[in-house]
Formats: structure tokens, C-alpha cells, sequence
């Protein structure tokens, strides 16, 4: 019983060009993550602390408004709420300006109070 020797398969020129295209797609999505990544970098660095601090206060504050507005809300039932709203609203400018001025209201309204609680309100 002679084992039966496989030949070697040469690949055709259009299969290592194949092959060396793909290389190279993958390569160059590789460079393009590391240069968006570097970009996210340096923004950051030249970005003013002051304004990081404000925008990140403004986070936090919308974030508590939400939570007391539907506090038994799944953080992914907030976001389905607010896509199927941008699905309605769409371009309609006239609906933006009214959901800006109901917005508006509502972060005044659910502003927090200052100063402390009394006693019986705990």
C-alpha cells in the first residue's frame, strides 16, 4: 500500500492577488482605527479642562432630571423612548421647537432644590 502523495497546489496569480488585496484592506482599516484613535487623543489633550467640567456637570444633571422624571426606568427604555420620538419628529422643525420649549420647562421644573430637606420631608 503506497500512500498516495498529494501534489502541491500552486496558487494562480489572481488567488495571491486576492489575497494581497485583502492584506491590504485589513492593513489600512487598521491605520485608519490608529489614526482615529491618536485624533480622540490629541482633541482631548487640546481640549479646555473648564469646558470637559462643564460639559460633563450638564451630563450628570440631565442624567439625574431623567432618573427623577421615570425613575423606574431601564437605562434602554430611556433610549428607545428617545429614538422612537426622533423617528416621529424627523425634520419637522415645527415639533423641535416644541419639544425644545416642553423640554425646557422640564429641566426647570425638575431643577433640584437647594439647600437641605426638612425633617419631614425624609
Amino acid at each position: 500500500m503506497e500512500a498516495q502523495v498529494k501534489k502541491r497546489h500552486r496558487r494562480s496569480s489572481e488567488e495571491r492577488l486576492a489575497d494581497l488585496e485583502e492584506k491590504q484592506r485589513q492593513t489600512e482599516m487598521r491605520l485608519r482605527e490608529q489614526l482615529a484613535k491618536i485624533e480622540q487623543q490629541k482633541r482631548s489633550l487640546q481640549e479646555n479642562p473648564r469646558a470637559r467640567r462643564e460639559r460633563e456637570a450638564q451630563r450628570r444633571s440631565l442624567m439625574d432630571r431623567i432618573s427623577r422624571l421615570v425613575p423606574d426606568w431601564e437605562p434602554a427604555q430611556i433610549l428607545a423612548a428617545v429614538a422612537e420620538v426622533r423617528d416621529r419628529v424627523g425634520g419637522n422643525d415645527h415639533l423641535l421647537g416644541e419639544l425644545n420649549h416642553r423640554g425646557d420647562a422640564l429641566m426647570q421644573e425638575l431643577k433640584p432644590r437647594r439647600g437641605r430637606r426638612p425633617r419631614s420631608a425624609i
